[in-house]
């Protein structure tokens, strides 16, 4: 069985800000879509479809790219040895 001590921390500080940071930034996106889409209820899905969806993809793509930027040498030596 997996012992949760066994698992290292795979994430070191700098890269935890940034997941922190891009779940309030997905948080406010969705806040802020829902608010403008409210005002024309009639086309809140097309709306909410046409802003946060891409906004999503932005923002989760960008967040991995700074994960990935602010590894360090232990997390890249782990990676390309699986």
């Amino acid at each position: 069985m997996l012992n949760v001590r066994d698992v290292k921390d795979r994430l070191n500080a700098r890269q935890r800000v940034v997941v922190v940071i891009m779940d309030i930034m997905l948080l406010l996106e969705l806040c802020l879509c829902m608010y403008y889409g409210s005002a024309k209820a009639e086309n809140l899905t097309i709306f909410f479809l046409k802003v946060y969806l891409p906004a999503l993809l932005v923002t989760v793509i960008t967040a991995r790219i700074f994960i990935r930027r602010f590894r360090t040498n232990e997390t890249v030596a782990e990676a390309e040895a699986a």
